[in-house]
């Protein structure tokens, strides 16, 4: 067994408790805390309607708003002696948010003035007072200063005037008055006067439905030119093949003939069949006659509407 024997420390038991109670008292700090925490609470706490004195009610950006969903328990009503006066209703307020950002000074626009093209002849420096009228003509706004007493800036209201002046005078359009004393009306697209009898397109069929025509007509040809190949090829199959012939016109009509006396005399038996089909057996034959009768109509419908039929030889 081997002892350790400790020659310093720092250990004092008689602090034991205080760390117990430090810790219990300071474990708030401790805590991480946002620095926003202080923002959201007050943002949860607003409510979008604040009431204050002199009855003003304040409107904010909050979306939150008392009683809005429920409403009041108990509905707050006025005393009749407290009836509204004048000047003493609800006074709206908005809350001032919004902050400009702050003011930033904005150079001033640079101006250049014209310069003069240099002449050609560099040895005359001297310039003439007509060149100098000139070159201050050339400064000035090219619309005004060909007008007088327009030395510095354009005068817009003397140039209106002038291009009044000589502007072409706007008609007013027709109308008409329902009453004497009536309102007047644009007569125009009223149908009082003759306005699409004299265009030129009236009466006319439109072009796109000429054009719709055509394409439709081009279709169609093609439609048949296609069938008629595909009949023909078709036909020339069919005579290629020994063990398919042609049925003729009379070998037709006979069997569409013996076909009709079988439809004929089978109706008849079924319209002589007893009325109550009450046993099994009455059923059966009624639906096998049925059956028969809608086989016959079909090959009857089939003979008639296919003139060329070809069957097997063998």
């Amino acid at each position: 067994m081997s002892l350790v024997y400790i020659t310093y420390h720092d250990e004092n038991i008689f602090d034991v408790d205080n760390e117990k109670d430090f810790l219990t008292t300071q474990r708030h700090r401790l805590k991480y805390k946002s620095k926003f925490n202080e923002i959201v609470k007050e943002q949860t706490k607003a409510r979008h309607v604040i009431e204050m004195p002199d009855n003003r009610k304040l409107l904010t950006s909050s979306a939150k708003n008392s009683h809005q969903t429920m409403g009041y328990a108990i509905t707050p009503i006025e005393l009749p002696n407290n009836f509204l006066r004048k000047n003493n209703g609800v006074k709206w307020q908005r809350l001032r948010e919004h902050q400009c950002p702050p003011k930033r000074e904005i150079p001033p626009v640079p101006h250049f003035e014209r310069i003069a093209a240099p002449s050609l002849h560099s040895h005359s420096a001297a310039v003439s007072k007509d060149n100098k009228k000139e070159h201050k003509g050339d400064q000035l706004c090219p619309r005004t200063r060909y007008f007088h007493d327009h030395k510095h800036r354009a005068n817009f209201v003397a140039l209106n005037v002038e291009l009044i002046k000589k502007a072409e005078t706007r008609r007013p359009p027709p109308r008409y008055i329902d009453t004497p004393k009536g309102d007047r009306h644009n007569l125009l697209n009223s149908g009082l006067m003759p306005q699409y009898i004299c265009s030129k397109n009236f009466g006319k069929v439109p072009c796109y439905l000429d054009h719709h025509k055509k394409m439709l007509k081009q279709l169609n040809e093609r439609c048949a030119q296609t069938k008629m190949q595909s009949d023909n090829a078709c036909l020339r199959y069919m005579d290629r093949l020994p063990s398919v012939k042609k049925l003729s016109a009379e070998e037709r009509n006979e069997i569409l003939e013996g076909l009709r006396t079988n439809f004929g005399s089978l109706f008849k038996t079924y319209q002589s069949l007893s009325v109550c089909t009450d046993t099994v057996a009455k059923q059966l034959k009624k639906g096998k006659m049925e059956n028969e009768l809608r086989q016959l109509e079909q090959d009857i419908y089939l003979m008639e509407h296919n003139p060329e039929i070809y069957v097997s030889a063998y």
